[in-house]
């Protein structure tokens, strides 16, 4: 299982194959990928320009995440507070094959009513992607190292929500080796030696 931050994190063995560095300028070492934030759907297309064969990850307000997920270059939709999900964006990211991040940062940086909602929000989710097969990832998505948390306790905390973490563990290693993995042609090809 790979997790993905915002941050590039110390040596520490917390259970992971290793991070994935989410950011607006990451680093060009190890497993990296590219942020993209926009406030409508014209700015969206100009910023996707200008990214080549790299993960690029969208983070979008709640109108803009339909548009993200039928825009080619798009690999992830982020997770946050202000993300909101409807049935037809999660039934659309399956077609699209662009994977849905869930992660658990929101949960430890908000408080009493509004984390009780994203409690609510977060099962509803889980039921519309587990229905749809959509791809998802489950992650820390954490931005500092306080919020950095086990693989056990990620995949405990998504599991009592509904969540397949095998299916997550699988979506979030097809996304690393479409990039960073030289024999991988597509799902079920790769090149022999």
């Amino acid at each position: 299982m790979f997790d993905f931050v915002r941050f590039s994190p110390p040596k520490i063995d917390l259970g992971f194959s290793g991070f994935v560095v989410l950011s607006e300028n990451p680093p060009k070492e190890g497993y990296y990928g590219y942020i993209v934030k926009a406030e409508n759907p014209k700015q969206l297309r100009e910023k996707l320009k200008g990214y080549g064969n790299s993960i690029v990850a969208v983070e979008c307000s709640t109108g803009l995440c339909k548009e993200a997920v039928m825009r080619k270059k798009v690999d992830i939709i982020l997770d946050s507070e202000k993300r909101e999900l409807d049935y037809a964006t999660i039934k659309l990211a399956k077609e699209k094959d662009v994977a849905i991040e869930f992660g658990l940062s929101k949960f430890l940086v908000s408080k009493g009513l509004k984390r009780s909602l994203l409690f609510a929000r977060l099962r509803q989710e889980a039921r519309v992607v587990k229905k749809f097969d959509t791809p998802f990832i489950l992650t820390s998505s954490a931005e500092n190292i306080y919020q950095l948390r086990s693989r056990k306790q990620i995949e405990t905390f998504f599991a009592y929500f509904g969540f397949d973490v095998k299916k997550g563990n699988f979506f979030a290693e097809r996304l690393i080796r479409r990039y960073y993995d030289e024999k991988y042609i597509m799902d079920g090809f790769e090149i022999e030696q």
